[in-house]
């Protein structure tokens, strides 16, 4: 029988600390200076390198949902073929108890039981009984090969969903890489920022973090209900640094700001932009709501919350923190309330 052992999804314990990690330490190594590239340069290219991660950090928190599913499912048909497997068990001991006990009884010929006996009645009565006994290990047999189909039957089911948790785990993999890839290169670019340069970058980024920091849990706006609660615990996290495949507490990606958000107020969504558009009701991007989701490419592939006057909150991508942002500052595609 097959065996197969727990997958882990991936977690990651990340500290708020882990914001440093984005912030270019005093005497990098740098490029010769003809190499060097200016700020405004640095961050063109950076925001083409976070659409991809972001599209694939999606892709990635979907597969992780989906490997979620499938380990629930194989636990199932586990579960289920341990079952059958016992029942196997039992009909193979009961068909052998039955075999033995017809062999001490005599059955084994019709025939013989009369030349022993000498006595046509003595026949007749153990032909009767031999009868009885022949369908009833018939019965067993009927019961063991039936049980034997469907243990079968799980061990295929057991082994598909094994063969897929297999892939799905091939493709996080794959992901995780890209992302690391396209973080990498990214650190790549800010390492031929001239000194200057980095030292006006950190400055950003420092402030950044500190000014969202100190909004965290500011807010008092119109929301009510399972908005208002979705909306509060979307401000409480503001200043905490994205990580693709995040979903707090220390850290997030856009879909898992959303989907806490939002758990926090009673309401299950998937870990996944797309998925979560696909879930809910869409609304018009003219009426929203604080407590909307609002999406971001089609399939979405970036989604954010918004807090009401034309804001959102957003957990943007790698080597930023959970931030407000205009609804303005890039162009939504749709927009739904959960």
């Amino acid at each position: 029988m097959a065996t197969f052992s727990r997958i882990r999804i991936p977690t990651f314990g990340i500290t708020i600390a882990a914001f440093a990690a984005v912030l270019i330490p005093t005497g990098i190594g740098q490029a010769s200076p003809s190499t060097n590239l200016t700020l405004s340069e640095v961050r063109a290219q950076m925001a083409v390198l976070d659409a991809r991660a972001e599209k694939i950090s999606e892709s990635y928190d979907a597969a992780n949902t989906k490997l979620a599913a499938l380990q629930r499912k194989e636990q199932q048909a586990q579960r289920e073929l341990t079952q059958d497997q016992a029942a196997l068990d039992k009909s193979e001991q009961k068909l052998a108890a039955s075999a033995a006990a017809a062999y001490r009884s005599g059955g084994l010929d019709a025939t013989m039981s009369l030349v022993t006996s000498g006595n046509p009645q003595t026949f007749l009565d153990q032909t009767s009984t031999l009868q009885e006994v022949s369908h009833f290990q018939a019965s067993q047999l009927a019961a063991a090969d039936a049980a034997q189909r469907t243990m079968s039957a799980a061990q295929v089911l057991h082994d598909a969903e094994v063969a897929q948790q297999k892939s799905t785990l091939a493709t996080i993999s794959k992901q995780k890489s890209a992302i690391n890839g396209l973080v990498a290169q990214e650190h790549a670019l800010l390492s031929r920022l001239s000194s200057a340069a980095q030292a006006q970058y950190n400055s950003q980024q420092s402030a950044l973090a500190s000014h969202e920091l100190a909004l965290a849990g500011s807010y008092t706006g119109p929301a009510t209900g399972q908005a208002a609660a979705a909306v509060q615990y979307a401000y409480a996290q503001l200043g905490k640094p994205y990580y693709y495949g995040g979903s707090g507490p220390d850290s997030f990606d856009c879909s898992g700001l959303t989907m806490m958000a939002w758990s926090a107020a009673g309401v299950s969504l998937p870990h996944n932009a797309a998925a979560q558009q696909a879930e809910i009701p869409a609304v018009s991007l003219a009426d929203l709501e604080p407590g909307d989701l609002v999406f971001y490419g089609s399939p979405a592939y970036h989604v954010t919350i918004y807090i009401g006057g034309g804001r959102v909150i957003a957990a943007p991508h790698t080597g930023t923190v959970v931030q407000i942002q205009s609804l303005s500052d890039e162009p939504p595609t749709g927009a739904g309330r959960p």
